[in-house]
């Protein structure tokens, strides 16, 4: 009898053992970026089991998808957004690419020629792709309701570029689901799955794991002219997205450190000058929105942030280096003017200042490329903290946050180079070092010490002098 209590005992003890261990299981809210024909088979599945799992899904498709269709009766929610093209050229595309593999498959003789071919129709689809990227990012109404809809995750199929984009867009993590790229060039150069290609046959190849010489050496021209069409097309992207972050990665940056705050109960005010591109202060936001009027409109800053980028995508490289200097310091010197008309709007305006000061903070945090913010932290009389992406060149962290970065062992900040230089790199590396300093010292920040010393009535230096320095506060997650 007591060995049986015993073991009941021990049977209860285990019971509540695992009880312990098991947690509280939510249900989520997930946005998905499909793609087209058999892949959206591939995340249909995925879908439904985040339904029959009690998730709730929002299907993001444009008003001219072929087999995402919305339905009354469907289980999962659409999100439909319009697009500059009809379905029959979706309808074009796929049915060229099925001709293209059934009909014309590549031999000896027309293995250039069909991926010659292969080549135009990527070209085409990445071309349809922006089109749709740009109809939902570019639509504020769209992407408010996005953001207001709180999603907890977005799901992606990588063949149908920009979801990844709009997770950062969104701020929220976001999963790639693929069913297959041809030559597994998604797989092998984005997913690092190893394929070596004597043993492992391209998708698509129509070759098994068991080939002959010939087949091998079929499956490695194969890989090579894929990954050839894969550089060259979707290469392209580098500068779209490019554009689309450059213009408010610094903000992306300090944003996160903002919602963390907010999180964790603090109230965070945001002072935004009318020509801000990025956010609309009329949209609903966990922060607080100071609005400056400034003498600036949105269309002039967003023409100064094209002419910016297209010098940087399109003519740094290919210009020569002093003409491309040139072009760079009447860049920079625009940029001052219009950085110093908004800070002017700021620290001279007392009807501002004492309304900011009435507004009791505790604590400023600056990007140190947006050059006053200490200025301005020194006429409301609280302390300064900086938080910054990078610099080109690394100027800022290396000249103001003394972080060290000898030029022959660390490459510049956009220099393109990495950390295994050959000498001519070293070089290069230790020249372009030299040129940002120059124009660091010269051209952007010389003129800002006159510009604080007559704003502060007194002798004064510019953050370049004590941009490291932290300041203690009763925030920890901003402490140096």
């Amino acid at each position: 009898m007591a060995t049986k209590a015993t073991g009941s005992k021990k049977y209860l003890q285990l019971l509540l053992f695992q009880v312990a261990l098991l947690g509280p299981v939510f249900c989520g809210n997930v946005l998905v970026w499909p793609t087209e024909g058999s892949h959206w088979l591939n995340v249909k599945i995925v879908i439904q089991e985040l339904i029959r799992r009690g998730h709730s899904v929002t299907v993001l498709v444009s008003n001219a998808s072929l087999f995402i269709k919305p339905r009354a009766e469907a289980m999962e929610k659409f999100e439909v957004y319009n697009v500059p093209f009809k379905k029959d050229t979706i309808e074009n595309l796929i049915d060229g690419v099925v001709a293209l593999w059934l009909n014309n498959r590549p031999t000896t003789l027309t293995f250039w020629q069909f991926y010659k071919e292969l080549g135009k129709l990527s070209k085409t689809w990445h071309q349809m792709n922006r089109l749709m990227c740009d109809a939902v990012l570019t639509n504020q109404e769209l992407m408010a309701h996005l953001q207001g809809s709180s999603y907890d995750l977005l799901l992606s199929d990588p063949v149908t570029l920009c979801g990844d984009l709009l997770a950062l867009k969104l701020a929220v993590p976001f999963i790639y689901s693929l069913r297959f790229s041809p030559a597994s060039t998604v797989e092998r150069h984005c997913g690092k799955i190893p394929a070596p290609p004597s043993y492992t046959p391209a998708a698509l190849s129509e070759l098994t794991d068991c080939m002959s010489f010939g087949e091998r050496i079929k499956n490695i021209v194969s890989y090579h002219l894929q990954d050839y069409v894969f550089q060259s097309y979707w290469g392209e992207w580098d500068i779209y997205y490019s554009k689309v972050l450059a213009d408010n990665s610094h903000w992306l940056n300090m944003e996160y450190i903002l919602q963390e705050l907010v999180v964790r109960g603090h109230e965070v005010t945001v002072l935004l000058p009318s020509c801000f591109l990025i956010l609309n202060p009329t949209q609903p936001s966990p922060f607080q929105f100071e609005v400056v009027e400034v003498p600036i409109t949105k269309k002039e800053m967003a023409a100064f942030l094209e002419e910016g980028f297209h010098f940087w995508f399109y003519q740094e490289r290919v210009l020569p280096v002093w003409e491309s200097l040139y072009k760079l310091s009447q860049l920079l010197y625009k940029l001052e003017n219009i950085t110093k008309i908004i800070c002017d709007e700021v620290v001279k305006n007392e009807v501002l200042l004492e309304r900011l000061r009435a507004s009791t903070f505790d604590v400023l945090l600056a990007d140190p490329l947006s050059p006053s913010g200490e200025l301005v932290a020194e006429k409301l009389g609280i302390p300064f903290v900086y938080t910054i992406r990078f610099s080109i060149g690394n100027t800022v962290e290396r000249l103001c946050g003394t972080l060290p970065a000898p030029p022959s062992y660390v490459p510049a900040t956009l220099s393109r180079l990495t950390d295994r230089m050959s000498f001519l790199e070293r070089l290069k590396n230790i020249f372009f070092y030299t040129v940002q300093d120059i124009t660091y010292h010269y051209l952007l920040w010389g003129s800002w010490d006159q510009y604080y010393s007559d704003v502060l009535g007194k002798a004064a230096l510019t953050s370049r002098n004590y941009i490291c320095c932290t300041h203690k506060s009763k925030y920890p997650e901003l402490r140096g």
